[in-house]
């Protein structure tokens, strides 16, 4: 055979089949366009120069590596869907005496123009739009915008080699799809007779369970601590309790609606039932898929946008006042007072210097100890570290020792304590009775009260596990106590809190200039002795917070982009495959009879049901599973679940309208391939 003619063979398949074609390299050019911005961003000199953008930088990096990877899981489900729509053509060319080895060459040769096209778009959209995505993602992260135009090299470089490794391997699956397939095979690929699916109750109950156990863990969830522990089992679970689900669920629905003789004998339902439940196996599948794909859009923007809009009051949450000075040490600490009152003494000194005036002081000492809270009992003897897959992480608790003079100085009270009589304030779900034991240690608590009215204030602004503030009358010699308690490291349990935070009258640049130097005068007092120490502004860590987020915003929108286009894909390559399969059921029902408005009905009725239960499911994985991304989110410090649902709830919204867009253009593809 001549050289040429397989690139031609090849071209002319791609334009013959340009309704699974076209839709194929729009999505490697989007995929290419992604790669190369998100590449480009994340190692470009963008975020080089400025402080607190190395976690955005991070994020960007861990993005463009989650989107390769993506990206070519996805393509090889979509280039099998094209091979598959292929085989019969391949079959023909073997029966006019092509062997093997001549349709690998027709296969590279459109892997080859796939490639060309891929690159050639791709790049060109990303290196045009790469100055748009800069600009929104600078102003997400409020840094200084340039309009200067750049193209990265090493970015275009790294995605030519990224998807040509990616374009290698798709036609090595392509060649191994049609190398192991006889002749007789790929010529009946499209008339492969199909046995009705029978409702497999064990599968079908098998995957409630296993969706209900992810659902439960979702919500049993107290604390975020064991939200980080479990968060992965419980999507693990969902997922595959949703794939099991949706495979055996879907074929029961269809034996239900065919056994309803009033819904199934109507012209409307009979033809898409009848369809639905002889492929209802392969459609849970598919349904399931679209299904995990738009509950992970969800999420992500739900949970990004609802950090970034809340960034200001997390900031406020973990940085209460403009000047946040904080030092700590592992052990007990008999000089403590005089460390503190050291400290502060310095503080002052230097911010009267610089000419402020500290105002609205916060300053206290405390000691804290964590363990395993059960019964009124904190257990020190028990480390979760060691036990990390069978303790209850919603029973870890942290208790704070603080004297009663400086409860009465923070809350307002005028509270007075004995020897051995303690109060207790709760952070959390936990219990505390008439004795409090720490330890080998009873207390006897003469006062119970919910931390959301005293206000408590510590060095962790967001608990991620339970806490107990436990208001004593002699801090060091309660401390004294459990000087001797080591972990199993041999490290001390008891750790000792410094917190001196004030408000002051300078503008943002002042505070941050003056932040700077006290930060260095706490290194240069406390690094001999082993503290670990700080003091910022609140100004200073308000760029790392809008950059972290607006990091984290970005990726999610760049992210659900990729999954939203996949969602996109896999229902149309779905309906284009199911419309050419009931191509000729429906051109026998129109010979009996059958009209075009039947038809149309027909189809309504069958995308209806088809198409509403994975959006349906996505909105339930959703609304359970946002407790456990509320927990997660307290990581951060967001604290706002009123703001969450209204994120979430406007996602919805928005994933909903697009969802029924993408219906009616699917329903339309459909009508046309079977009319």
């Amino acid at each position: 055979m001549k050289a040429g003619l397989y690139p031609k063979i090849a071209a002319d398949g791609i334009r013959k089949n340009g309704r699974l074609y076209i839709p194929y390299f729009i999505t490697c050019i989007l995929m290419v366009a992604l790669f190369y911005i998100m590449h480009m961003l994340g190692f470009s000199d963008l975020l080089q120069n400025f402080e607190g953008a190395s976690t955005a930088r991070d994020m960007l990096r861990l993005g463009t590596i989650i989107m390769a990877v993506f990206g070519t899981i996805f393509l090889f489900y979509t280039q099998s869907a094209l091979v598959k729509g292929r085989l019969r053509e391949f079959g023909l060319y073997s029966v006019l005496g092509m062997n093997r080895r001549n349709l690998g060459r027709i296969i590279f040769f459109e892997t080859l123009i796939s490639w060309l096209i891929a690159m050639t778009g791709g790049l060109i959209a990303g290196i045009g739009l790469s100055k748009l995505a800069e600009l929104g993602f600078s102003r997400l992260i409020a840094v200084e915008v340039s309009y200067k135009f750049n193209m990265s090299v090493s970015s275009l470089v790294t995605t030519v080699i990224v998807y040509s490794v990616v374009f290698f391997l798709i036609f090595l699956n392509a060649v191994r799809r049609v190398r192991f397939a006889s002749t007789i095979n790929l010529i009946r690929a499209d008339k492969a007779g199909e046995k009705p699916p029978k409702a497999n109750w064990v599968v079908g109950i098998l995957g409630f369970v296993i969706l209900a156990c992810g659902y439960y863990i979702a919500i049993k969830i107290k604390q975020p601590l064991s939200a980080l522990v479990w968060f992965f089992i419980a999507v693990i679970l969902t997922i595959v309790g949703t794939y099991l689900v949706l495979i055996a669920g879907s074929v029961l629905l269809c034996r239900i609606l065919q056994k309803n003789k009033k819904y199934y004998y109507k012209t409307t339902h009979f033809v898409s039932v009848s369809s639905m439940a002889y492929r209802m196996k392969r459609n849970g599948a598919s349904l399931a898929s679209i299904c995990i794909l738009l509950t992970m859009i969800l999420v992500m923007i739900s949970s990004t946008s609802a950090l970034y809009i809340n960034r200001e009051e997390t900031l406020m949450n973990h940085y209460p006042r403009h000047i946040n000075a904080f030092a700590s040490k592992y052990g007990y600490e008999k000089d403590y007072l005089e460390i503190a009152g050291k400290l502060k003494r310095g503080i002052d000194e230097r911010t009267k210097e610089y000419g402020a005036a500290a105002k609205n002081e916060m300053y206290f000492c405390n000691y804290c100890l964590s363990g395993y809270f059960e019964n009124s009992c904190l257990d020190l003897d028990i480390n979760p570290m060691d036990n990390f897959t069978t303790i209850d992480y919603d029973k870890v608790a942290q208790v704070y020792f603080f004297d009663v003079d400086t409860y009465n100085r923070l809350t307002g009270e005028n509270e007075s304590l004995s020897e051995g009589k303690v109060i207790a304030v709760v952070d959390g779900k936990l219990e505390v009775g008439d004795e409090l034991k720490i330890g080998k240690e009873t207390f006897d608590v003469v006062k119970r009260t919910d931390n959301s009215k005293a206000k408590l204030r510590n060095a962790v602004s967001t608990n991620v596990v339970s806490t107990i503030y436990v208001i004593v009358d002699d801090v060091d010699k309660v401390a004294s106590l459990y000087k001797d308690y080591k972990d199993p490291t041999g490290s001390p349990m008891l750790s000792w809190y410094w917190i001196y935070d004030f408000d002051t009258d300078l503008d943002a640049e002042h505070q941050t200039e003056l932040g700077n130097m006290l930060n260095k005068f706490m290194h240069d007092e406390l690094t001999s002795k082993r503290f670990v120490n700080y003091c910022d502004s609140r100004e200073n860590q308000r760029n790392d917070f809008i950059k972290t987020f607006g990091g984290l915003f970005f990726l999610g929108i760049l992210l659900s982009i990729i999954f939203l286009v996949s969602c996109v894909l896999i229902i149309y390559y779905k309906q284009i495959s199911e419309g050419f399969e009931d191509q000729s059921r429906f051109g026998i029902m129109q010979k009996v009879g059958m009209t075009k408005e039947n038809i149309k009905k027909s189809i309504n009725s069958q995308m209806l049901t088809v198409f509403l239960v994975p959006i349906a499911f996505a909105c339930l994985h959703l609304a359970v599973v946002l407790p456990i991304i509320h927990k997660l989110l307290l990581l951060f410090g967001h604290n706002n679940m009123p703001l969450l649902l209204s994120c979430a709830g406007v996602c919805v919204l928005i994933c909903g309208v697009f969802y029924a867009v993408i219906y009616k253009l699917t329903s339309n593809a459909y009508y046309k391939i079977v009319s």
